[in-house]
């Protein structure tokens, strides 16, 4: 007997693990709000989120922003962007990095910009300068075979997945990749293979998980139809006034779960999640 409630127990814990968590609560997973640093075959596998547009799932990770490091095996220009393909060794992805207006600066123009700041202080004057010769370097593009390091959104662009850069760079040393890959692991053992929502919220979830499903609008005034034709039939009363509706059984039930969803909608709000309509795809 205790084996077969242990069983049971690991099937509800599994379900729930793998049940994916309200779009109310995506804000408190820390997948959220940073770029995940994932095998380009898990961003290629995303399961597509249908109620938030430009999200996807990882598990029950909710994720929009990714990190990843590979070499340039195939690259086109175009006015506006330049196009690659990365791959990092367990797949490719199509990666589209928009031309600064830096780029558009010639030598001349950067010294100039230089000779405008030289009132600034050294430190400052010394970033700057890295800034402007850094983006110089990127108005060429990347060549076949360079190690680079992106940053950026997940898109669909034609029917095929992609990342739009906000942050691309090339990297001088190859261990680079070697110390991503040995990185890798650890992130998704800790952290992307795991539930990292506050326990409160998942002791929450669980109880959510037990109860029926959250009955909505649509729901509840067919439910109350019929257990009050339920009623009338059974008891056939001569009259029927709302304070005698509210004390039958089956409406009191009702209304106990439906201010008890209420409820629950109201705490989660209360938690700061406005970063899920803020954020724009």
């Amino acid at each position: 007997m205790d084996v077969e409630e242990m069983e049971v127990d690991g099937t509800e814990n599994h379900s729930l693990r793998n049940d994916k968590i309200p779009k109310t609560l995506c804000g408190l997973d820390f997948c959220f709000h940073v770029f995940n640093k994932m095998y380009i075959d898990d961003i290629i596998a995303l399961e597509q989120c249908d109620v938030i547009p430009g999200m996807y799932w990882y598990k029950r990770h909710p994720i929009y922003k990714v990190d990843i490091m590979g070499v340039v095996v195939k690259r086109q220009e175009n006015v506006r962007c330049f196009i690659y393909a990365v791959d990092d060794g367990t797949g490719v992805i199509t990666c589209c990095c928009w031309k600064s207006r830096l780029h558009e600066q010639s030598s001349e123009d950067i010294e100039t910009t230089l000779q405008r700041c030289r009132n600034l202080p050294e430190v400052l004057r010394k970033k700057m300068s890295g800034v402007l010769m850094s983006e110089a370097k990127k108005k060429e593009g990347y060549s076949l075979g360079d190690l680079v390091h992106i940053r950026g959104k997940i898109k669909i662009f034609r029917g095929e997945r992609e990342v739009v850069a906000s942050y691309h760079n090339k990297l001088e040393d190859p261990n680079m990749e070697i110390v991503r890959m040995s990185e890798l692991p650890v992130l998704y053992r800790n952290l992307y293979d795991v539930d990292t929502l506050p326990k409160k919220v998942l002791e929450e979830l669980s109880e959510m998980s037990g109860q029926r499903k959250g009955i909505c609008h649509s729901e509840i005034v067919p439910e109350l139809k019929k257990i009050l034709v339920t009623f009338i039939e059974d008891q056939q009363p001569e009259e029927i006034s709302v304070e005698h509706v509210s004390k039958i059984p089956g409406v009191t039930d009702l209304l106990k779960e439906v201010c008890w969803r209420g409820r629950m909608h109201e705490r989660f709000i209360r938690l700061d999640i406005v970063h899920c309509k803020s954020i724009s795809f």
